[in-house]
């Protein structure tokens, strides 16, 4: 269960993790703080669904969630997990493109605590101070870094493989996320995922 936590001790941990990007003075960060809001959503809620116009970057604070797709057969396939303080959660696409919906959606795995603030007002610190602009392009560059990885993870590892990398990744969350979701995101089946932990002797 998710402990509560204030607004302050929101900011305090996202300010934490945000200078561990980039470097930001606190009067800077003092500015950005006031656009913040604190949002608390329950396990299996949205943050925000496949087909929403999403016009917010949410910052995990505390919980778990899920980035989703679905096939027009209505297969679910995970896109990847967010887990760790100060992970960004958004659609790219749909928050900088007018016309752009999210072609994901955004499912919380446990409860679920995050700091939001307008893509308008993001961009707008961004041209106010040169700090902020600069974390943006660091968060843009990690993001694009993580989408790499991810491609070629696909391409040039085994099943096997995937799922090593996945718990070296994902340690701190493998024994909160059913198999199912981890066999989604492997892109393989339960009953695959199923006979490489037989194999490696985790079942």
């Amino acid at each position: 269960m998710t402990t509560f936590i204030s607004r302050k001790q929101a900011l305090s941990v996202l300010y934490r993790e945000l200078t561990a990007i980039s470097c930001l003075s606190l009067s800077v960060w003092e500015d950005a703080s006031h656009y913040f809001s604190l949002k608390t959503l329950p396990k299996g809620a949205h943050l925000f669904d496949i087909g929403d116009k999403v016009k917010e970057f949410y910052f995990l604070v505390q919980g778990l969630a899920r980035y989703y797709y679905i096939s027009e057969s209505g297969k679910e396939f995970n896109k990847s997990f967010a887990e760790k303080p100060g992970h960004l959660l958004s659609s790219i696409s749909s928050v900088s493109m007018k016309e752009e919906v999210s072609p994901f959606g955004v499912e919380t795995l446990s409860e679920l605590t995050v700091l939001c603030i307008s893509y308008e007002d993001f961009r707008t610190l961004g041209v106010k101070h040169k700090e902020w602009n600069d974390l943006m392009l660091r968060i843009y560059e990690r993001l694009i870094v993580k989408k790499e990885r991810r491609e070629a993870d696909f391409l040039l590892l085994s099943a096997k493989e995937r799922y090593l990398k996945f718990l070296n990744d994902y340690s701190m969350i493998e024994s909160a996320v059913a198999n199912y979701h981890i066999a989604s995101y492997l892109g393989i089946t339960e009953v695959a995922l199923s006979r490489i932990r037989k194999a490696m002797k985790l079942t």
